[in-house]
């Protein structure tokens, strides 16, 4: 028990590894390499990690928001497992959305991304994701961008070409002998439909922009030798990095859907700047999100914001959501999901009231049952690809009998093997438990608009019903069921409990 305490009983911070013991061993699905891979750090006991961060000209959505829970999840992990974390998430602060966006409205680029980025923080914040160790802004690294495509100019990997409103450069992929290695995509395949549009000089179709010739009102810098303009968004990234990891990167994080072109382009520009060492050693890459099997789409009107999300549901049911699916697989968001996972948030910190009350019962772990066994599996479950969704499974599979035992020495074991992880690397169930219930009543009884007296009688019948269930009297839990569902109430029922709602169609 000493050693356990004095492993959960620090705050772990970036930078602050826990033990210069042996660090577990950590693998992962390496995008580049195609397969799963142990992890070999470039410094020992250190680890360098770049994430995607967001173009700050709107509010994000849910599957902005996943990127950044995985990347705190990666980073929490690396941490809990004693390495030194060296964590960098840009922001992108100059684009075409940007300047559209200003444009439309009648403001200054820097008004637009300064709201934006403001309501990205206050999000990040809400879902408890750390802050980086750094986190670059495109606009402080132009110069830095200027002088790795001048060198990409040099080595023949660019070229400058005239535009009517000046000169263009761009980034010549035939130069590159492994270009579409990440993407696992061949150049004469991405030609076939590809096009060259109004207004670009490229060579190939496939030419990437490194540097566009300003237009009349548009916020530029001077590249000398080439003219006013600003960089493209496929440099941004690889200047940043080259200037914050100047030994080199480990692991390079981002959604699926920037494999290509985005990160190919990465590369290609680091690696022919700086042939000497590879851009990324690791890729690590998060799962797209789905409306009800729908792409998000702003055409199709169904893009979950976050803020929207939060507000309806919670942080802790979006945290929820995510880390109860592999990083790499899509995830579905639907009414039944935010409702379940919602409700398992509850059930959740009811588990932590409990195990408050009874945190002095003890017994050895021999006398414990079955069930409790994998909960020694959860940290074996993060560090092989960092699989949530199988730690917090066997967490689950222990709260069951909890729950269907109801013994103090049950709930002392579960609290004590389980909230310190969920804490540390999950950063969930911190609050309150009394507190947290009372917030996600509020935020059900807002969404649903009904009064706290028809929740009460709801859920005390759900109550009534899940001990009819125990004491096997189906017959008469399914009566308590038919009799919610004619007043209007829909039942959600699952391993970890019930879930309800308000039946919209009869309402």
């Amino acid at each position: 028990m000493l050693i356990f305490e004095l492993f959960f009983g620090r705050e772990l911070r970036y930078g602050d590894p826990m033990s210069q013991t042996t660090l577990p061993t950590i693998q992962f699905i390496n995008t580049l390499k195609g397969k799963k891979e142990v992890f070999e750090p470039l410094k020992t006991g250190e680890v360098s990690i770049y994430l995607c961060g967001p173009t700050v000209y709107g509010y994000t959505h849910i599957g902005n928001a996943r990127a950044a829970l995985v990347g705190d999840l990666v980073t929490r992990v690396f941490e809990y497992a004693g390495y030194k974390v060296n964590f960098a998430k840009n922001i992108t602060d100059i684009d075409d959305k940007i300047i559209t966006k200003a444009n439309e409205e009648g403001r200054s680029t820097n008004d637009v991304t300064t709201e934006f980025e403001t309501a990205y923080n206050e999000e990040m914040d809400a879902l408890g994701i750390r802050k980086p160790n750094h986190t670059p802004h495109a606009t402080e690294y132009v110069e830095h961008m200027t002088r790795m495509i001048q060198t990409l100019i040099d080595k023949d990997c660019a070229y400058v070409a005239d535009t009517p409103f000046g000169k263009d450069v761009y980034l010549r992929v035939s130069a590159m002998k492994d270009y579409g290695k990440l993407s696992k995509r061949k150049v004469e395949d991405m030609l076939d439909g590809a096009r060259i549009e109004v207004g670009e000089a490229k060579e190939a179709a496939v030419d990437s922009t490194l540097w566009k010739a300003a237009k009349p009102g548009e916020p530029s810098w001077n590249f000398e030798g080439v003219g006013e303009g600003r960089p493209g968004w496929h440099i941004e990234c690889s200047a940043m990095i080259d200037a914050i990891f100047q030994e080199g990167l480990d692991i390079h994080m981002g959604g699926l859907d920037l494999i290509f072109p985005h990160h190919e382009n990465e590369i290609a520009q680091s690696e022919c700047a700086h042939p000497e060492k590879p851009f990324a050693k690791y890729w690590i890459h998060n799962g797209m999100l789905t409306i009800q099997r729908e792409k998000m789409s702003k055409s199709i009107g169904n893009v979950f914001r976050t803020n929207a999300f939060l507000e309806e549901f919670g942080p802790e049911t979006l945290k929820l959501i995510c880390l109860q699916h592999h990083y790499r697989g899509p995830i579905d968001f639907s009414d039944e999901l935010n409702l379940r996972t919602e409700a398992l948030v509850e059930r959740l910190y009811r588990a932590k009231a409990k195990y408050l009350e009874h945190e002095s019962a003890s017994c050895q772990d021999s006398e414990l049952p079955g069930t409790f066994g994998n909960l020694a599996k959860m940290d074996e479950a993060l560090y092989d690809d960092f699989n949530s969704a199988k730690a917090i499974g066997f967490a689950l599979g222990a709260l069951r009998t909890c729950f269907k035992e109801d013994k103090p020495e049950l709930w002392s074991a579960w609290g004590k093997k389980c909230l310190p992880l969920f804490s540390k690397v999950f950063s969930i169930l911190e609050n309150n438990p009394a507190a947290a219930c009372k917030a996600i009543q509020a935020r059900r009884l807002k969404r649903m608009n009904v009064s706290e007296e028809t929740a009460q009688k709801v859920e005390a019948a759900l109550e009534s019903r899940e001990q009819l269930r125990k004491d096997k009297k189906f017959e008469e839990s399914d009566a308590v069921r038919k009799e919610l569902e004619a007043e209007g109430f829909v039942i959600m029922d699952g391993p970890d409990g019930s879930a309800w709602t308000v039946n919209s169609q009869k309402t």
